[in-house]
C-alpha cells in the first residue's frame, strides 16, 4: 500500500533495507574481538581490514538499545545527504540537485545508497582509509543499503557525494578509473553528479556518499511483490484493513497492479540497446 503513494507522489525515495542493515551490523560483531571495544572498518568481502577499528558495542557512559547501530547507520546516512546544505564546499550540493540530475523519469525515482567509510557508532579513534579505495568500497554490495548488487544491473545515473579533503581531480580520476566496470545505459554514459564539501566527519579525514538510480531495485520490488501474494492469496490479515473506515479490497489490486508496472519499467530499462540505424547510401552513377 505504501509503495503505490510513493510511486505516485514522492519525487525521490531512498529505501533502506533492514536486513541489509542487520547484515552489515553481523559482519561489525564478528570481526570485533570480544574483549575489545571500539570501531572497524571492513571491506569488500567482509572481512576486517588490519590496522582497523569497527563500532562495536557500545556507547559511552549507557547500555547499547535494540537496533542502536542500525540507526546509525542510517542516521549518517542523512547527516552525508545533507552535509552540503549546512557547510561550506567548493561544489556544494542540494537535495533538489539529487532528484532533477538522478531522475530520468517520474516514477523510476528509487535510488540505491552506499557510504564509506562504514561504521555503526560514533568513535573518534577511526583511521583513514585510503581515498581510492573508498570509491572502490562504494561500489561493492557489501557497502549498499539494500540487499542488491548495483554492479550487475544497469546504471541510469550516479551521485558522488564527498566530504573532507578530497578534490575534484580525485573524484574525476576515479570515476574514469570505475566507468569501465560499471554498467550504464547507453543514453547517459556521462550521468555523474558530483558533491564537495568541505567539512569532513567527525573524526574522518573525508567520506563518500554513493547514491545511485540502478535497475538492481526491481528485485526487491519483485520479492515484495511475493511476499504480498502468498498472504493475499489465502485473503490473510485483510480484515484488520478493511475494517477501517475508508479502505476497501480494491486498494489491494491497485497497489499490486502499480508494483507490477513499476517493475515492468524498470526491466524495459535494463533491455534497453541503442537503436542501430542504417548508414545512409550514396548511389554512384557513372556514365562514359
Amino acid at each position: 500500500l505504501a509503495m503505490q503513494q510513493l510511486t505516485e507522489y514522492a519525487d525521490c525515495v531512498l529505501p533502506v533495507e533492514n536486513q541489509a542493515l542487520s547484515d552489515i551490523c553481523e559482519k561489525i560483531n564478528q570481526a570485533l574481538p570480544p574483549e575489545k571495544t571500539g570501531k572497524k572498518t571492513y571491506g569488500a568481502t567482509g572481512q576486517a581490514k588490519a590496522g582497523t577499528t569497527i563500532s562495536g558495542s557500545g556507547k559511552q557512559g549507557g547500555k547499547e538499545k535494540p537496533f542502536d547501530q542500525m540507526n546509525n547507520i542510517v542516521a549518517n546516512l542523512l547527516l552525508n545527504l545533507t552535509s552540503s546544505s549546512r557547510f561550506e564546499g567548493s561544489l556544494n550540493i542540494d537535495l533538489n540537485e539529487i532528484s532533477t540530475n538522478l531522475v530520468p523519469f517520474p516514477k523510476i525515482h528509487y535510488l540505491v545508497a552506499s557510504q564509506t567509510p562504514l561504521y555503526s557508532l560514533l568513535d573518534l579513534n577511526l583511521p583513514p582509509r585510503r581515498l581510492d579505495q573508498m570509491f572502490t568500497d562504494a561500489f561493492s554490495r557489501d557497502y549498499q543499503l539494500m540487499k542488491a548488487d548495483p554492479k550487475n544491473s544497469m546504471y541510469l545515473a550516479c551521485a558522488l557525494m564527498c566530504r573532507g579533503n578530497v578534490h575534484i581531480s580525485d573524484i574525476r580520476r576515479n570515476i574514469d578509473r570505475l566507468r569501465p566496470s560499471l554498467n550504464f545505459i547507453y543514453w547517459n554514459t556521462d550521468g555523474w553528479k558530483t558533491g564537495l564539501c568541505s567539512v569532513p566527519p567527525v573524526g574522518q579525514p573525508y567520506s563518500l556518499l554513493a547514491v545511485a538510480n540502478n535497475t538492481c531495485v526491481r528485485h526487491t520490488f519483485s520479492d515484495l511483490r511475493d511476499r504480498f501474494n502468498r498472504l493475499y492469496k489465502r485473503k490473510a490479515h485483510l480484515h484488520h484493513y478493511t475494517n477501517v473506515e475508508g479502505m476497501d479490497m480494491t486498494m489491494f489490486s491497485e497497489s499490486l497492479e502499480s508494483l507490477t508496472s513499476l517493475i515492468s519499467e524498470y526491466q524495459q530499462l535494463e533491455k534497453a540497446k541503442p537503436a542501430s540505424i542504417p548508414r545512409l547510401q550514396v548511389a554512384v552513377r557513372v556514365e562514359n
